[in-house]
This record gives structure tokens, C-alpha cells and sequence, in this order.
């Protein structure tokens, strides 16, 4: 009898060892029990140590695994934290809860297991993931100047973030469109702090979850999140020198209790700065060469202005709703004085010297309303969201050109006085629903909609004087513009897992109507269309090695203004006007990346595009002024590979590198402007941290971008370095952190643009060698206690 009940229960013990088993759990940090989200949780067979699946843990770092049941054990990596490692696990159980805690400094794990240390950039799926809050790069800087310091990251000459080459971005605010841009997006990312940006992702080939705008790629920009129960907060505050000075200070608050979140926070900023540009333009004519050579320097002194309060709910275990709203007041007063030298066959022969002065103020507001849910198995998930931004602007300008002789100092034409007042504002509202579904262990759908609208009013009034005369309106060049946009979209996803392989296809299908209605000349441009949008990914995962390939097709949308037929006034020489006729420029996108032990990773990636916007520059031999307009001109195809691997040649010495090579080929065949050139850029950076003892971390920042060509232009070689030093006290409750910036002064942007008889050579800098010091305090009574992350953005869970 015995024999048999031990025979029982010895076949009912591997029959539950044959069945599926679910695996769910959150991970967490040890000391602080934040919840972590992407967490890379990974089951291994105990037996051939082969891995069985993986996943990642969500914005509540909760995850759930499901494979067949046999003696396994569980590892886990994320951002930051050492590396785990369970026991062996033999479970007789269908469902197994398995909560898991992370250590932020060393701890002691088996002796075999190998130590991850505190990684500034990560690797995760389809993620660059760069911690800027511990790399201090944040501390004293704006958004924009922050995202500029990224890898692979750098500014053109106008303030347009650039990755891989491309400028065409989509910015994220914790998950959530940002909304704004051009212009506008510019401003938004300037009166952010840097201080409150935790962690930023960089999304190079989305999937059709994402709107299809955007051939550049996505980043993602995390805000920083309480992780303690009770009242808690943070004040900090900045000063910085570089050529001007500059300073900065801001409030955190934070309340959390079991139900509710409630934070707040005010910033105010005061920047002064200087902008040296040198540009010379020479144009060849036969029996004539004229060369115009500028120098402006800009003087900006704003002030920056911005409250923000954020409110979340926990309905149940499984819903959460919350909104946020952010208010901003930027106000700006600008001084340029600038002089343009003219040549004739080399014969210094004239010189204009330029003075302009601009009053620039604006105030935005943005908000969003939100509500998740997410079932017990996280088998079923539900998003959806409301976001609201206006802003409005208004600028007063006032430019003065004086035209003088070389040879005695003499005016030989009267001086042009011009006045802009420029007032802009744009509505715009977008809704959002996503849906997920887990149908059994191998397939899961996604599927969402999105509905957006846009109001944008733009109006530019020109007056023109003479010395002894009043102001009179120039009706010729001046205009006003209305211009009213909605975007429809649908996508749907499916997800299909096979032991360590994972398979994605998604279509996202945008439809577009937009009317621009120049008030002045009572004219409309208007269309309406409909585009299709695939993507897929192929994912392998093996034990310290993950491949994945990915296609995507993208869009560019015209900027509003591109739209606007009307010359809006740069200065005496240089004016630019809108297309009416300009299309939007679609992008096939692939990416193929070998992600080693997370710590090494390397990408191939090619982009095809078609119907390019590019700049035409379209000079008047008689009137001697460039008009500068956007046009399909041409065709493009990107080739390149990047690199970016860390090593620890000490204990105490961290690097990290990332490199990016790439071949182009742009072909334009347009009457008077075709061209067919090839070029190759490259870039690279060095980011080094040394953990020393009693909290002493040093950041050594350097890059080196080289000679690179794209389509008729080739952008001169630029490279920099910068120092941290940063310093905890009393048991981390105060942060001080000194950075010196660019101390070789040779960080700018330089190019040469050729357009049949016209070379254009540029130059742009901005303040170099910048030294801040800044001082943060974390204050409060809260509890470590493990609470629920607000979800303040998309859920991006799926490779």
C-alpha cells in the first residue's frame, strides 16, 4: 500500500512538472521598494541552462511569464541595479507568485555570478536607454542642452536636435506626445529643467503603435517619480558662467498615500548667452565673383517661468486615472549687431552693419487626462488618454541696416528701418485609446485609435520707415495665416512567441485633412489622404545574446509654415518664403541589432527615402538677396552602423562608447537644382565614471564628430570635452555637482552647402566653456514603502 501512494504521488508529481507554468511577481528596489519598470526578467532551464522565456516588467513592475513547468531558475537586469540571480525553483503548482528586490550597490551573490555594475547607458529590446539622472548631465541645463549630450546626439546650427544624421524626431514626454513643434517644441524643451529628467529612451525604428511621423526615431523622455509614501520633496538651484551668466532653482512636492499621488512643482530660470555666426556666401557669375561675408552676434537674456501639478488615483488594484498639467512663462529680450562685408572679384568695396532688437513673450499650457487597466494576469490591458496644449506667442522686432561705402565711410543708400510683430497661437487636442490582449501563451493582439486637431493661427505684420518717417504697414509682405489640421489614425498588432523567439507585424493606417487659408489673399491649400504604414520585427533571444530585425515606413509632415506662400524677413540679404506645393517625404526604415549581455550592442540600419524636403537657396543676382524655400527635391538612401559597448578596465573606472558610421546618396534632378553626390558621416563619444570612496563620482564626457557630406552640403569636424564632479551628503540627502563644459571652446557647428554658382559657409557657436555649480536637497517624512507607479505614460512593453 505504501509502495503504491509513494508510485501516486511520484506520477502526480511529474504530470504537474509536465504542465504549463505561470509565472507573475513584481520587481522592486531593496532599499526604496520603487517598483522598476523594464526590468529584463529571464527564465533559464536549471538543467541545460538554456533559456526558456523572458519579459519585462511593466511601469508597475509587475511581470508574467508562462512556460512549460520544469526545475528552472530566474534572472533579472535592469538600468542601474546588480544583476540577480534566483535558487533553483521546482514548482508543483499551475501559478507561482515570485516578488523580487534589486540592489543598487554591491551585494553578495554567488560567487559565480557575475557582478553587473551601475550602467549609465543600457541596452533593452528596441531601447537605448541613458540614465541622466546619475550621469548628472541633467543638473544646470535645459531639456534641449541635456538631450544635445545624449550619444549619437548633437545640435545643427538652428537648435534642431540631430541623431544618426536625421532631425526629424518625435519627442515624448513620459510616454505622452509633446504635442508642440518647430519653433514651439524648441521653447518647450528650453524652459524644462534638466534636473527633473530621470532616464531618456531612444527609440531608433518604432513600431505601429507609434504615429508614423518622424524618419529620425522617437525619444522618450522620463521625468523623475516619487518612490516614497507620505510627504517628500526636493529643492535644488544652479549657477553657471560661461561667456554670461545663468541660473536656475526649483521645487518638487510629493504626496502619496494608498490611493492617492499628488505632486507639484514650480522652476524658474534666468539665461544670458551670446550666439557668434559667421556666414559666408560666394557666387560666381561670369566675369564676376561676389562674396558676402556676415558676422551676427546674438544676445539673449529670458526668464523662465513654470508650475506644474500632476494627480493620480488608484480606483482599484488593477486601475489607476490621473491628470497632469504644466504652465509656462517665457519671456525674452534680444539684441543682434551684426555687419556683412561685400566683395567684387576680391575688392573689399561695401559693408551694411546691422542692429536689431526683439521683445519675445509666450505662455503654454498642456494637460492630459489618463486611465489604465490592467487585469490580475496582466493578460488584458486598456490605455487611454486625453492631451490638450495652446500656446500663444507674440514677438516685436525691430531691424536696422545701414549701408555704407569702403572707400569714405559714406552712406550710399538710405537706411531700411523694418518692424515685425509676429503673434502666433496654437490649439491643438489629441484623444488615444490602446487595447491589449493576451489570447493564450504564443499570440497576443494590440490594436488602438488616435484622433488629433490642430488650430494654428499665424500672422505677421511688416512695417517699413525711413529715418524722418513713421512706421507704415508694407501690405506686400505681410500676411496672415490660418491653418487647421485633424489626423485620424488606426493600428493593429500581432505578437507571437516561440520559445526564445518572438515574431511582430503591425499596420497603422493615418488619415490626414488640412485646409491653409491665407487670410490675406483670401486663398486656401487644402488636401486630404490616406497612408498605410507596416512594420514587423523578427526577436531571438539566446542566454547572453539578443538579435533582432526591424522595418518600419515613415512619414514627414510639412511644418505649417513650409505651407505659407508669403516671404517672411531674415535680413537685408537673406528672406524666406513657404510652398504651398510641398509634400510630405515617406522613409522605408530598417534596423538590424546585436544586443550582447546588455552591455555591448551594434546596429545596422539603412533608411530609403523618397520625395525629400530639402532646402533650395535661390539667390537674385540683381537684388543680391537669397530666398530660402523647402521643396521635394530629391531622393535619399542612408546606410550606416553604430557601436555602443562598456567596459570596466577597474572596479571604480566605468566607459562607455558609442560610435555611428554612415554612407549616403542624394540625388536631385530639379531644373537648376539637381545634384547627385554621395558622402559618409561619422560620430562618436566617450563617456567615462569613476566611483570613488565617500560617495565621490567623477564623469569624464568627450566626442568627436567628423568631415561628413549629405546631399550638396559637407558639415566641418567638431569635438569637445566636459568634466563632472559630484558629491553626496548626509546620507544622500544633499547633491552638489560642479560640470565644466566644452573647455576646448570647439564645439560648434560648421558647414559648406554648393548650389550651382552659390557656396554657402557657415558657422555657429554657441557658449562654450561653461562652468555650473548646483545643489540639490531631498527633503521629507515619507516611509519606504512600496507603492504603485502613476502611469503617466504609454505602456511601450513589446519588442
Amino acid at each position: 500500500m505504501k509502495q503504491l501512494t509513494l508510485t501516486l504521488a511520484l506520477l502526480f508529481s511529474l504530470v504537474m512538472l509536465s504542465q504549463e507554468l505561470t509565472l507573475t511577481g513584481t520587481i522592486s528596489a531593496t532599499k526604496t521598494n520603487e517598483t522598476l519598470s523594464l526590468a529584463a526578467v529571464t527564465v533559464f532551464d536549471a538543467t541545460s541552462n538554456k533559456l526558456i522565456s523572458y519579459a519585462y516588467s511593466d511601469e508597475s513592475g509587475k511581470y508574467t511569464l508562462t512556460f512549460q513547468n520544469k526545475p528552472f531558475y530566474v534572472k533579472v537586469e535592469t538600468l542601474g541595479y546588480i544583476t540577480y540571480k534566483s535558487e533553483i525553483i521546482t514548482e508543483t503548482e499551475t501559478t507561482k507568485v515570485f516578488n523580487i528586490s534589486l540592489e543598487v550597490d554591491v551585494s553578495e551573490l554567488d560567487a559565480v555570478t557575475i557582478l553587473q555594475k551601475k550602467r549609465l547607458i543600457k541596452m533593452t529590446g528596441d531601447k537605448m536607454i541613458v540614465d541622466v539622472d546619475k550621469s548628472g548631465i541633467g543638473a544646470g541645463n535645459d531639456a534641449l542642452e541635456t538631450l544635445s549630450k545624449l550619444p549619437g546626439m548633437r545640435l545643427d546650427k538652428d537648435e534642431n536636435i540631430i541623431f544618426r544624421g536625421d532631425g526629424n524626431l518625435r519627442i515624448l514626454i513620459d510616454g505622452k506626445p509633446s504635442l508642440l513643434s518647430g519653433d514651439a517644441l524648441k521653447q518647450f524643451l528650453k524652459t524644462m529643467a534638466g534636473d527633473n529628467i530621470k532616464a531618456v529612451e531612444i527609440i531608433a525604428n518604432p513600431s505601429a503603435k507609434y504615429d508614423a511621423s518622424g524618419t529620425g526615431g522617437i525619444l522618450n523622455i522620463r521625468l523623475k517619480k516619487p518612490v516614497y509614501q507620505g510627504f517628500t520633496g526636493n529643492v535644488y538651484g544652479s549657477v553657471g558662467y560661461a561667456e554670461f551668466i545663468k541660473n536656475s532653482y526649483g521645487l518638487n512636492l510629493y504626496n502619496q498615500t494608498e490611493k492617492w499621488n499628488i505632486n507639484a512643482g514650480v522652476y524658474y530660470g534666468y539665461f544670458e548667452s551670446v550666439n557668434h555666426r559667421n556666414v559666408i556666401q560666394t557666387i560666381e557669375e561670369p566675369g564676376l565673383q561676389t562674396t558676402l561675408d556676415q558676422f551676427n552676434d546674438w544676445f539673449p537674456i529670458s526668464t523662465s517661468l513654470t508650475s506644474k501639478l500632476g494627480l493620480s488615483y488608484t480606483i482599484s488594484k488593477n486601475a489607476t486615472m490621473g491628470t497632469t498639467w504644466n504652465f509656462n512663462i517665457y519671456n525674452s529680450n534680444e539684441e543682434t549687431e551684426g555687419r556683412t562685408n561685400e566683395f567684387y572679384n576680391g575688392n573689399y568695396e561695401r559693408f551694411t552693419v546691422l542692429s536689431n532688437s526683439l521683445d519675445e513673450n509666450n505662455k503654454r499650457l498642456t494637460g492630459n487626462l489618463y486611465y489604465s487597466y490592467a487585469s490580475d494576469s496582466l493578460d488584458t490591458k486598456f490605455d487611454a488618454q486625453v492631451n490638450y496644449a495652446t500656446y500663444t506667442n507674440t514677438q516685436d522686432q525691430t531691424t536696422t541696416n545701414e549701408y555704407f561705402n569702403v572707400s569714405d565711410n559714406q552712406q550710399y543708400r538710405t537706411s531700411e528701418i523694418i518692424r515685425n510683430d509676429n503673434p502666433t497661437t496654437y490649439n491643438i487636442l489629441s484623444s488615444r485609446v490602446d487595447f491589449e490582449k493576451n489570447l493564450n501563451d504564443e499570440f497576443t493582439l494590440e490594436t488602438g485609435a488616435k484622433y488629433s486637431y490642430v488650430n494654428n493661427s499665424y500672422t505677421n505684420m511688416l512695417f517699413e520707415r525711413e529715418p524722418t518717417t513713421n512706421f507704415q504697414l508694407d501690405v506686400n509682405r505681410s500676411n496672415e495665416l490660418e491653418y487647421k489640421e485633424s489626423i485620424g489614425a488606426l493600428y493593429g498588432i500581432v505578437n507571437y512567441n516561440r520559445k526564445n523567439w518572438s515574431f511582430q507585424a503591425g499596420l497603422r493606417a493615418e488619415y490626414i485633412d488640412y485646409n491653409a487659408t491665407s487670410i490675406t489673399s483670401n486663398t486656401a491649400n487644402k488636401d486630404d489622404y490616406l497612408s498605410l504604414f507596416p512594420s514587423f520585427s523578427i526577436n531571438h533571444n539566446l542566454d547572453h545574446n539578443q538579435f533582432k530585425f526591424s522595418y518600419s515606413r515613415r512619414i514627414q509632415r510639412p511644418r505649417y509654415l513650409s505651407l505659407n506662400p508669403f516671404f517672411e524677413y531674415v535680413d537685408t540679404y537673406n528672406v524666406q518664403v513657404g510652398n504651398p506645393n510641398l509634400q510630405p517625404q515617406f522613409t522605408h526604415a530598417l534596423d538590424f541589432t546585436w544586443v550582447r549581455k546588455q552591455k555591448t550592442s551594434a546596429s545596422i540600419y539603412a533608411k530609403f527615402t523618397r520625395d525629400l524636403m530639402d532646402g533650395i537657396f535661390n539667390y537674385d543676382e540683381t537684388t543680391q538677396i537669397t530666398t530660402m524655400f523647402q521643396a521635394n527635391i530629391a531622393t535619399a538612401e542612408d546606410v550606416g552602423i553604430s557601436l555602443n559597448t562598456a567596459v570596466s578596465p577597474f572596479t571604480f573606472w566605468d566607459i562607455d562608447f558609442y560610435g555611428d558610421f554612415s554612407y549616403n546618396h542624394v540625388r536631385s534632378e530639379i531644373p537648376e537644382f539637381s545634384y547627385d553626390e554621395t558622402g559618409t558621416n561619422w560620430y562618436t563619444t566617450i563617456n567615462q565614471t569613476f566611483s570613488l570612496k565617500n560617495d565621490w563620482t567623477i564623469y569624464w564626457n568627450s566626442f568627436y564628430a567628423g568631415l561628413g557630406r549629405n546631399g550638396n552640403s559637407v558639415s566641418k569636424p567638431s569635438y569637445d570635452m566636459s568634466f563632472r564632479v559630484k558629491k553626496f551628503f548626509f546620507n544622500e540627502k544633499v547633491r552638489l555637482l560642479f560640470r565644466a563644459d566644452n573647455i576646448f571652446k570647439t564645439s560648434r557647428w560648421r558647414s559648406i552647402t554648393k548650389q550651382d554658382n552659390v557656396r554657402t559657409n557657415w558657422t555657429n557657436r554657441w557658449e562654450v566653456r561653461k562652468f555650473t555649480l548646483s545643489l540639490t536637497y531631498n527633503f521629507g517624512s515619507g516611509k519606504k514603502k512600496n507603492v504603485k507607479a502613476i502611469d503617466l505614460y504609454d505602456e511601450q512593453r513589446r519588442l
